[in-house]
């Protein structure tokens, strides 16, 4: 009987212990699937925020990009802002655009006219891009956001609207991948509800939707909680909650999302993360009661499930559903483990690609095919560069990879080029066109992000560049983006300071050595020192910033030459540059002959420069332009002749005046070299044409030139470009 109790009583205290354990063990799963739940719930919330900052910042430059190019191209008729809007592939992110005057009266590219004079300070308040909070359309009763930026033109304000369904937001919300069964909010600032998903409460408050959710005790803490949360939200810092709601436990994940002052709320039941592994862990728990083989079955069970569930939202957080291959989030974690774990880094590389107009492709044949492309992409990058290395997709049609190559590493990457620019896919081949930057490691790099920034410096390079499609980083890159960069915020601010300056050259006649006129040319002064015109011009006509800037200088010309009339009773003649996009704008012609007008100056007197290689440009009839010229009273030339590529038969076509020798022709005067000065010349007085060689330096150039008739001179043998002081003191002595 005694030992039927000792083994009664030690039955029931292995069972005490293994209950106890298996209760330890319980609350040590619960504690970590929580842990675990909330770091990728809150990932998950960041990349919704992160992708929503994403379309907003998108939406505000395309916005940006179309009030520079009104601005830029003066466009003042609405038809055509119109126009150039329905062109452009911006409109899948819109639903229309529209047009406000500084009487509220609005005008949409689709026909409509809404009335909006009771909001005009809201629109009209400054020059900044501003977002609207959700409204309802005037037109349609749509819920929309409005993306709004005034702008001065003529001298006259408009602002340009960009529409939005507000609804287009919901697309951003990961709770789809937990069963349907979560929500979001996007609210702003003051907690307002502004856009929800997956729930009936669309409007409201969501501390006061968050209050009528609550139960007991658990809607008591909140309330000793809830400023802490108001002040979060307001303040734009993000933060996490547990509640206990009717509808059983919710994990409550807040992010701000970087713009608007706006932020994400998400609310996921934990029955719908946690919820198998819970209740494997309460059939464990009964079972352990009869047998210790269930318990430990049904452990196993649960570490299964576990490590299942933790796989999945691991995929949910780091893996692209399109390709397959990692995110931004798992290259950033891993290439930071790869950087730290490699001591050496030798032979490493860091890639960046995208593939040019994308959008166009998706556009066209739909998106199902656009995301078979980039699946196709991930797969040879794999293929080509070795399933060793760290591939990513880490935005829309952009891929970055680290990997090792040990060879010549541009011959891979243009294997690279080739592949995916012809890219098979099963029977099927897409030709596109890619872009790529390179970076190599160093032993120096300790930062994946920093190291992923400077190949995408040397992408951004490649993007300019049609022929070369790849560009590997070095320190000159960095430095010449930087000070591109540095000079384009400068630039329009520079305008309006006046800080360009006219500077002129004078042209003298090769026989009587008298002044025929001057060159004008720009230059840049700047914090008290000149810019080299090699510094600014090119990227001015990269930028199309050369089209203000050449109507500046045209303006300035026409100013001093009025000047000069009234001092001494005639202008000299003065020859300006013409940007060769100039010519894609059929009324730059009206912009001069007003300009001229406006300051008496006789066009007879305006030498309009035209560079040779413009004159052959595809998709400009020179031809046409340069009759309207004349007719209009300019002079015409044509600059740096023999650098280009324009045939005779074209020349004797064109109603040009004046033919400029280049100076790389003059320069090789004396070395035996002159035998094309001398057909240049020789041919324009068959076309009676008169003759300017330019940059001539020395007296064996001016005579020599003299000797073979040409007409003008211009150079420093005369005299370098000067100041319009300078110049009239010069027009005074000569």
């Amino acid at each position: 009987m005694k030992d039927n109790k000792k083994q009664i009583v030690t039955i029931i205290i292995i069972f005490l212990i293994l209950i106890t354990i298996l209760i330890a063990y319980m609350t040590y799963m619960l504690n970590r699937i929580e842990a675990n739940t909330n770091n990728s719930i809150e990932t998950i919330v960041k990349n919704d925020a992160n992708n929503l900052k994403t379309q907003i910042t998108e939406q505000k430059a395309i916005l940006q990009s179309i009030t520079n190019e009104i601005l830029s191209d003066n466009i003042v008729d609405t038809k055509k802002i119109f126009d150039m809007y329905e062109r452009s592939d911006v409109t899948s992110h819109f639903i229309r655009m529209a047009i406000m005057y500084e009487d509220g009266r609005t005008i949409t590219n689709d026909g409509h006219e809404v009335d909006y004079s009771d909001e005009i300070d809201n629109f009209f308040s400054n020059n900044e891009i501003h977002i609207s909070e959700n409204r309802i359309s005037k037109i349609d009763e749509e819920e929309i956001t409005i993306y709004s930026q005034a702008i001065s033109i003529e001298n006259e304000k408009i602002t340009i609207l960009l529409i939005v369904k507000t609804e287009s937001y919901k697309d951003t919300f990961s709770n789809k991948v937990f069963e349907g069964k979560g929500f979001s909010y996007i609210v702003n600032k003051d907690g307002t509800i502004i856009v929800s998903a997956n729930t009936d409460k669309e409007t409201g408050n969501l501390i006061e939707n968050i209050e009528q959710m609550l139960v007991g005790s658990s809607r008591e803490r909140f309330e000793a909680n809830k400023n802490t949360i108001q002040d979060n939200i307001k303040n734009e810092v993000s933060g996490s909650r547990t509640l206990q709601t009717t509808d059983g436990q919710y994990y409550m994940v807040y992010e701000p999302i970087g713009a608007n002052d706006w932020s994400i709320a998400t609310f996921i039941p934990s029955k719908a993360i946690a919820g198998e592994a819970n209740r494997a862990l309460l059939t464990t728990f009964i079972l352990a009661i009869i047998v210790i083989f269930i318990i430990i079955s049904i452990c196993i069970y649960i570490v299964i499930s576990n490590n299942k569930k933790q796989k999945q939202l691991f995929e949910y957080a780091y893996i692209d559903p399109i390709t397959k291959k990692g995110n931004i989030y798992y290259f950033r974690k891993k290439g930071q483990e790869m950087l730290d774990k490699e001591k050496s880094k030798e032979n490493q590389y860091l890639l960046v690609l995208d593939i040019n107009k994308f959008k166009m492709i998706n556009k066209a044949y739909g998106y199902k095919t656009g995301d078979t492309i980039l699946n196709g992409i991930g797969e040879e990058l794999e293929q080509i560069l070795g399933k060793q290395s760290l591939i990513c997709r880490y935005s829309n049609d952009y891929f970055a990879v680290l990997f090792e190559y040990k060879e010549d590493i541009r011959k891979i990457v243009n294997t690279l080029v080739k592949n995916i620019e012809n890219l098979k896919i099963d029977s099927n081949v897409y030709n596109l066109s890619v872009n790529m930057g390179i970076y190599k490691l160093t032993d120096a790099d300790t930062n994946i992000s920093v190291a992923m920034d400077k190949a995408i410096i040397a992408h951004s390079a490649s993007k300019g560049d049609v022929f070369d499609k790849f560009h590997i980083y070095d320190e000159k890159m960095e430095k010449e983006l930087e000070k591109e960069s540095k000079i384009e915020q400068e630039m329009y601010q520079a305008l309006m300071n006046k800080e360009f300056k006219v500077y002129y050259q004078p042209k003298m006649y090769t026989n009587s050595e008298e002044l025929y006129g001057a060159e004008a040319l720009v230059r840049w002064k700047h914090n008290g020192k000149m810019v080299p015109p090699s510094e600014f011009v090119p990227l001015f006509e990269k930028n199309k910033f050369i089209l203000k800037l050449d109507v500046y200088v045209f303006e300035q010309v026409c100013s001093d030459m009025k000047t000069w009339k009234e001092k001494y009773g005639k202008e000299p003649v003065v020859s300006v540059n013409v940007s060769r996009d100039h010519f894609l704008d059929e009324h730059f012609l009206e912009k001069y002959m007003m300009i001229a007008a406006k300051y008496g100056v006789n066009t007879n007197n305006i030498d309009l420069e035209i560079t040779e290689s413009a004159t052959v440009e595809a998709g400009i009839d020179i031809i046409e332009i340069m009759n309207k010229m004349k007719k209009l009273g300019f002079l015409i030339s044509i600059d740096d002749f023999g650098t280009g590529y324009s045939s005779l038969s074209t020349l004797q076509d064109m109603p040009a005046d004046i033919l400029k020798i280049d100076k790389s022709f003059v320069d090789r005067i004396g070395k035996n070299e002159e035998n094309m000065i001398d057909y240049i010349l020789t041919m324009a007085k068959e076309l009676k044409l008169t003759t300017i060689a330019e940059g001539v330096e020395t007296k064996e150039q001016r005579d020599y030139l003299l000797e073979k008739g040409c007409d003008i001179i211009q150079g420093y043998y005369y005299a370098k470009p000067m100041p319009e002081e300078e110049f009239e003191e010069y027009m005074e002595k000569e």
